[in-house]
């Protein structure tokens, strides 16, 4: 593998959020395991690196940071789920983030907020094209974090007034904020779980039945933002043409 390969870290909060990663690149032409959780296609120069972070803004900045000082990416790319924010969205719609909100981070000093750097414009943009040709709706616009699960309509409304995202979650701002201090390129693509409501622990322990069939792990709304990942990254404005073009 070529030292200059392009390098794209795929991370996740829990395995359900990721694991379709290997099953799809398995079956897709190019594509080759190196080891566990690192992939390579030598026609599209590109290496990916998938990883678990474990839930919540600790374990998701310092898993970015170890990942970043492993394998030096030249971007990272958070994928799962989400709390939709967007109106008359429906659970499995896709949002992809153009940029990051920390709520719950509110310094004394203005100066001391973290500036999270906003998402690359190719990959919003190939993100958009690979979710049409996929038939999954996709809302672009900023995704909003906080070390909470956010349940509460009232809380989700406080959200919405002050920063409209398209989705709520636990992680991104997190992810972002490492990513931009070591000036590297960052995207998080989610698909809706459930809408930050009275009725998200409901549906959050429904899409945990619903990705196990007799103990074994199956993936459900999970596949949309790992194929969108994937497919945008193959066709970054830099990769060789297919062989075929």
């Amino acid at each position: 593998m070529p030292k200059t390969a392009y390098t794209a870290a795929i991370l996740a909060a829990i395995d359900v959020e990721i694991a379709y990663l290997s099953t799809f690149l398995d079956g897709r032409p190019g594509w080759k395991q190196i080891f566990e959780n690192e992939y390579f296609n030598e026609e599209k120069n590109l290496k990916l690196v998938s990883w678990i972070l474990g839930p919540g803004k600790v374990n998701a900045a310092y898993g970015t940071a170890d990942i970043i000082n492993k394998y030096h990416p030249d971007i990272i790319v958070n994928v799962g789920v989400a709390g939709g924010f967007v109106k008359n969205a429906r659970r499995g719609d896709v949002a992809i983030g153009t940029e990051y909100a920390q709520v719950d981070f509110n310094p004394f000093l203005e100066k001391n907020r973290p500036s999270l750097a906003p998402s690359p414009a190719w990959f919003i943009e190939q993100a958009e094209k690979e979710a049409e040709k996929l038939e999954v709706s996709a809302s672009k616009g900023l995704i909003a974090t906080g070390d909470f699960f956010l349940r509460d309509s009232r809380q989700k409304a406080v959200i919405a007034r002050k920063f409209n995202p398209v989705a709520f979650d636990m992680e991104s701002g997190a992810i972002s904020q490492v990513a931009s201090a070591k000036s590297l390129d960052f995207i998080s693509i989610r698909t809706f779980s459930d809408f930050a409501d009275e009725d998200a622990p409901a549906l959050i322990l429904e899409r945990q039945k619903e990705a196990k069939i007799n103990g074994v792990r199956k993936v459900t709304i999970e596949h949309s933002p790992v194929i969108i990942a994937v497919k945008a990254l193959e066709n970054r404005p830099d990769a060789p043409l297919d062989k075929a073009e």
